[in-house]
């Protein structure tokens, strides 16, 4: 017999905080059981075909600098107009999804997803050419991420349940296979172009599975009026404005854990190989380890956060994945080093989803808004966090840039604490 989580060593450290007793509101499912089914297939079909259109920019843009012969300053300006396409398309999502609804516009950024990604692959692009396909790639992501999330908030609203961590698992399953393709086929000598086109055709597909189960929600103000409907929460149809302090404390505490996301996974392997020795060919275990467990621990995060909670959750995860990296700046076992990038991940690997969907709890009618809010703020983690931990990394080492980062850790535990602790909106 397969032996219950709940017995495992971080259900533990949960169950020490027992004592914490959060009552936090529930709503009840207003949804029919098909229509949540069907709901719910479509966010995991979105998120895996989303998932499947990111990956590969690693994978991609290297070929690029080789076939244009790039210096070090063009490629820096690349991967800098990826990250601002980003940051540029997430605010814009939030309006777009009020005027239009998300259904129209996760088609039409998954089309700019996968459009890029091919048009970045092929053979004799010129420079001003690739500088358009990688601000549409980016920019796709940033909608299609910020799209994706409303979706979900929508399904998990008017379900009653917590399924954000779900959701966000497929996302990561869909990163690992995109990857684990490109770095089967593309040493063994396939042509980016044809590559991505597989990749493409595969994201089509789940394109045209997802898209007739997708919900036309316009961002909280269709859930809102019908849970106002219900007599259940009608202080949400007063709210007059989503940048509430707990909102944007939301969005420093994603902030912080893309930082880390990013942090592992440009600097692990570097740290691996200087500190722990290990071969340069195996120095992606750390990340590898990482990103499975954060994956992992998204699949059982539903039942756990219902379980548990969200507040005792996270504090628990907060400071186990703080000792973590604690163990890591201190540590020259590479071992022991790729248990404790595991250990994190586990640790980590709800934040985000508990945090989006609290930004929706809290946001009522702006809900599209909130959310593009949060996920901007977040992903400005991911493009300036490598230069942060470069910083911190000249001026302290690279184990002081891991002791930085668990002293960033306990900051977004405690801001966690601000967000989850109070029992008001």
């Amino acid at each position: 017999m397969r032996p219950s989580f709940k017995h495992g060593w971080y259900f533990f450290v949960v169950r020490l905080l027992g004592a914490l007793r959060v009552n936090r509101p529930e709503h009840t499912s207003i949804m029919e059981n098909d229509a949540f089914t069907r709901g719910r297939l479509a966010s995991c079909l979105a998120f895996f075909a989303a998932g499947i259109a990111t990956a590969p920019w690693a994978s991609i843009v290297p070929y690029v600098k080789i076939r244009l012969n790039l210096d070090e300053m063009h490629y820096a300006s690349l991967v800098l107009c990826f990250g601002l396409g980003a940051v540029v398309g997430m605010p814009l999502t939030g309006r777009l999804a009020a005027r239009f609804g998300v259904k129209p516009i996760i088609l039409l950024s998954m089309i700019g997803l996968y459009v890029g990604m091919v048009g970045l692959s092929l053979e004799g692009l010129n420079l001003p050419l690739t500088f358009c396909c990688v601000l549409l790639w980016g920019m796709s992501l940033g909608i299609v991420d910020v799209a994706n999330n409303i979706h979900a908030a929508y399904i998990e609203e008017l379900s009653g349940r917590h399924l954000m961590s779900g959701f966000h698992a497929w996302y990561t399953v869909g990163c690992i296979a995109a990857a684990l393709f490109c770095a089967l086929l593309l040493p063994a000598g396939l042509h980016t172009s044809a590559v991505t086109l597989l990749l493409s055709l595969s994201g089509v597909i789940l394109l045209m599975l997802c898209f007739p189960r997708l919900y036309n929600t316009h961002g909280g103000e269709d859930v809102s009026t019908k849970i106002h409907a219900l007599n259940t929460e009608a202080q949400v149809l007063k709210q007059r404005t989503y940048l509430t302090p707990a909102i944007c404390v939301i969005g420093f505490i994603c902030l912080i854990m893309y930082l880390t996301e990013g942090m592992v996974y440009d600097w692990s392997g570097v740290y691996l190989i200087t500190n722990g020795g290990v071969d340069i060919t195996i120095a992606s275990c750390g990340y590898l380890a990482f990103e499975t467990a954060m994956a992992l621990m998204r699949f059982k995060g539903d039942a756990i956060v219902t379980k548990a909670g969200p507040f005792k959750l996270i504090t628990a995860g907060g400071v186990c994945a703080a000792i973590s990296m604690a163990v890591i700046a201190m540590s020259s076992n590479p071992l022991l080093m790729v248990i404790a990038f595991f250990t994190a991940g586990l640790s980590l690997g709800n934040v985000v989803p508990i945090m989006l969907s609290e930004t929706a709890r809290r946001s009522g009618i702006h809900q599209g808004r909130a959310i593009a809010f949060v996920g901007t703020v977040g992903y400005a983690g991911l493009l300036f966090g490598p230069g942060v931990m470069g910083a911190a990394a000249t001026l302290l080492g690279l184990s002081g840039m891991y002791v930085v980062t668990a002293v960033l850790i306990v900051i977004l535990t405690l801001c966690a604490i601000f967000v989850l602790r109070p029992n008001k909106s």
